[in-house]
């Protein structure tokens, strides 16, 4: 099929690079809106923890420690993003998107041209490549990402190829999105139906174990396993009015938008009139039902149904951002549509490509502005966070560098009371709430909490220590170590020391005393005093804490995770599995 199709698979490319050329030739990256302070960051935070022969299964920094190679988005056993491995940061960040952009394109043409022509699926493809929705996309590069295996997923679905649809399933979840992931999931099962699926499903699961095991561990006790707000649920929910600007074209961000997650929503007045022209191929294209259900249950829940608030896990929030999926639809039935009127003659596909180009192209140009990539971009000297958390008072009027937003923390290795990531454990939560609404001394002194950064005016026992712009930073009076130890005649601070996967704590205190670290526990967290396990208990329900005789001891906290553990060995023996039966194969 490449051989045949080699032209249409390197214009695609080409014309994706197009975006990319620029900032790659000058060495910058995007910085709209998530890419700055939240995607660059932890894909920066990360590279730098498995540069230096460490795995990063904690990050200490943000939400008084997290799990961090449970989140499928810091993309630790992903293999596109090892890249940033390999070479510079922001060419690694550009080529890592752009490598998502043409897999996307290129899974779409591969699906579309089953069942039409060259030309044909060489505009459903650009269809979606430029669309509004899809680059909306780009700086949320985890949606990105998982939505690029879609299209070949459903390939592989077709061909029955089902080895092969098991590992684009298992690269779907590692990319980092686990609703674009079972999208795809069920999507395969969908158009399959075919007992193979099993096995599919084994080879998926089974490669991306080392991910998903860690995964399910890290949500249970959050607020998406029950709980969650129904309004956080259902924020950003796409109204049917929105629709209309997927046809009319509108300003980024438009005032009209009942939602803001998808910044672009205009899909092409061209892709759209080719798409009606394809609905009249419906009795000869039975196959384009499927896509016509895809449009219309996508549109339904991207408008927020209640029934979402009643599921037993969170994993939808944001309904808008289920519109690139309609966007899949639109392009496959705008396919249809030119298959239809074009004349078999390639100029005429080429002439097509570019109205659709220069239809879509203009209306996304403002998301891809890009800048030099920064590291000094907190507007704070690196003294505040640095051995005391920072907790933000008043968030609804905050401003994502003012108030060290998303993973900025990261940069500089701030300690951090609130974290970027989409979920925090309920109990957690809790007590970062109470810090919130009312920061007593006692609550300040359990979370380690020597910064406060607002933009409203504190009471004089707090010293403005930083301005930035309408922000504060202010420090709190005498604030408790992160590492303490409690005992009846009083409270010693203590010296510390953390990285990813360790704590170590050394106290010298004649009287027994409970040694505490105010950093989150979690299922995996150990401890040692002097090299012998000891039992592990809480202090104000979330912070981890040993009971310690008295003496000069020396505490250990190890993170060893068994989901991990459990994970790699599945994920390694699938591993094995698929690599023995492509040598049998060979053999036979």
């Amino acid at each position: 099929m490449i051989r045949r199709h080699r032209f249409a698979l390197a214009l695609l490319a080409v014309l994706a690079a197009i975006l990319f050329i620029a900032p790659l030739a000058k060495r910058e990256v995007f910085q709209f809106r998530d890419h700055s302070d939240y995607f660059q960051p932890m894909r920066w935070f990360t590279a730098q923890e498995l540069s230096a022969g460490r795995l990063p299964l904690w990050n200490p920094y943000s939400a008084s420690g997290e799990p961090w190679l449970a989140n499928p988005q810091t993309g630790v056993f992903y293999p596109p993003a090892w890249l940033f491995l390999a070479m510079p940061f922001e060419t690694a960040y550009m080529l890592y998107l752009l490598l998502h952009v043409v897999l996307l394109g290129w899974g779409a043409y591969a699906l579309f041209v089953r069942s039409g022509s060259s030309g044909a699926a060489l505009a459903g493809a650009v269809a979606i490549l430029f669309s509004g929705p899809v680059l909306s996309l780009m700086d949320v590069s985890s949606n990105l990402a998982a939505l690029a295996w879609i299209p070949l997923a459903l390939w592989c679905a077709s061909e029955g190829a089902w080895k092969r649809g098991g590992v684009v399933l298992a690269m779907a979840f590692l990319a980092g999105e686990p609703l674009l992931a079972a999208v795809a999931a069920l999507l395969y099962v969908i158009v399959r139906r075919h007992r193979d699926i099993i096995g599919t499903a084994a080879i998926a699961f089974g490669l991306s174990a080392i991910q998903v095991l860690p995964f399910i561990e890290m949500i249970r006790g959050t607020d998406r396993t029950g709980g969650m707000d129904p309004s956080q649920i259902l924020i950003d929910s796409m109204p049917f009015v929105d629709w209309v600007h997927v046809v009319i074209p509108a300003y980024i961000y438009h005032k009209a938008y009942g939602q803001m997650y998808v910044p672009a929503v205009y899909a092409g007045l061209s892709v759209t009139l080719l798409a009606i022209v394809g609905l009249a191929t419906l009795r000869k294209r039975r196959d384009l039902l499927g896509w016509i259900a895809l449009l219309v249950a996508t549109a339904f829940i991207a408008n927020g149904p209640m029934f979402l608030t009643k599921l037993p896990v969170t994993l939808l929030r944001y309904p808008a951002r289920l519109l690139p999926l309609a966007v899949l639809a639109l392009g496959a039935l705008a396919a249809a549509g030119w298959d239809r009127l074009r004349i078999d003659k390639r100029w005429l596909d080429l002439v097509v490509v570019l109205v659709i180009v220069g239809d879509l192209l203009p209306r996304v140009m403002p998301l891809l502005f890009t800048g030099p990539f920064h590291r000094d971009v907190v507007p704070y000297a690196e003294s505040i966070g640095a051995k005391h958390k920072i907790l933000r008072v008043g968030q609804d009027e905050m401003k994502r560098l003012e108030s060290i937003g998303g993973y900025l923390n990261l940069y500089d290795h701030r300690y951090d009371s609130f974290t970027g990531a989409p979920l925090m454990t309920k109990a957690y939560l809790d007590v970062y709430t109470a810090l919130q609404t009312s920061p007593s001394r006692e609550r300040l002194d359990a979370a380690a909490i020597g910064y406060v950064i607002t933009a409203r005016e504190l009471p004089p026992a707090f010293t403005r220590v930083a301005r930035a712009w309408s922000m504060s930073a202010y420090a709190v009076p005498q604030p408790r170590s992160m590492a303490a130890s409690i005992a009846a005649s009083g409270v010693t601070p203590l010296t510390w020391e953390m990285d990813t996967s360790h704590a170590r704590v050394i106290v010298d205190r004649a009287e027994p005393s409970v040694v505490t670290i105010a950093q989150q526990d979690a299922p995996g967290w150990s401890v040692t005093i002097d090299g012998k396990p000891a039992k592990k208990r809480l202090f104000f329900d979330v912070f981890r804490a040993v009971d310690v005789p008295g003496g000069r001891h020396e505490i250990i906290w190890t993170y060893h995770p068994r989901s991990f553990f459990f994970g790699a060995i599945m994920t390694l023996v699938t591993l094995i599995a698929l690599t023995l039966s492509v040598f049998v194969k060979r053999a036979r």
